[in-house]
């Protein structure tokens, strides 16, 4: 039978292994070579280890397969990498995972080094959001599918400064004490108002009952 990267018994494994060989990495301290891939054409800037959701690894007839699935990437960019020709065995696979994670560290290592100069940022009363500017064009597709407009993002932007804190200003203080997922929403939501060309958001712009008999449902 075909592995299934896609159920939830595989997917949890996967989850297990991936912190099981998160404590064997290397740095490029150790491996030099993982610099140089990380600077291949075909090697994403987005295959950060943060990224990662689970090291699925399984048997074929021809040998061993070990990939790394990710989750949360821009559009056009893999979801799975794994090895390019089947090994002979576990522990191989889980050899040439290892490697592949240790450059994703590297990766991620990199990005945040550079965090400021990559983002663009969205402000949004007294913070600023950041906003990955690689998910923008994929984003604009789908708004532009859906026919999310300007006062869509504005009206739920509103609703998100009124359930964090109740209609003032938004403070990073505030954002803090919110909930996990209004944190995230607001990520999101931050992305979908910068794909829309919108590039701040603040009190002159509205508040939540200016917005509410048009504003769509609660975004995921």
């Amino acid at each position: 039978m075909r592995y299934d990267h896609g159920t939830i018994q595989n997917q949890m494994q996967a989850a297990s292994l991936l912190d099981a060989l998160k404590g064997k990495l290397s740095d490029a301290a150790e491996k030099p070579e993982l610099a140089a891939i990380m600077q291949s054409p075909k090697w994403s800037t987005h295959w950060r280890l943060c990224n990662v959701a689970g090291v699925h690894a399984y048997e074929t007839p021809q040998g061993w397969r070990a990939d790394l699935a990710f989750r949360d990437l821009p559009a056009g960019v893999p979801m799975l990498i794994g090895n390019s020709v089947p090994c002979g065995s576990r522990e191989e696979a889980m050899d040439g995972a290892i490697f592949k994670l240790s450059i994703c560290a590297e990766t991620e290592k990199a990005w945040l080094a550079n965090f400021d100069a990559t983002m663009r940022w969205f402000a949004f009363d007294e913070i600023m959001m950041p906003v990955d500017p690689d998910y923008l064009p994929g984003r604009a597709a789908d708004l532009a599918r859906e026919g999310y407009t300007q006062a869509d993002a504005r009206g739920r932007l509103a609703y998100l400064r009124h359930v964090i804190s109740g209609d003032e200003p938004l403070t990073n203080a505030a954002v803090d004490a919110a909930d996990e997922q209004t944190r995230e929403r607001l990520v999101v939501v931050c992305e979908i108002a910068m794909s829309l060309g919108l590039t701040e958001f603040t009190l002159a712009d509205g508040v939540w009952a200016e917005y509410m008999p048009t504003a769509p449902g609660p975004m995921q």
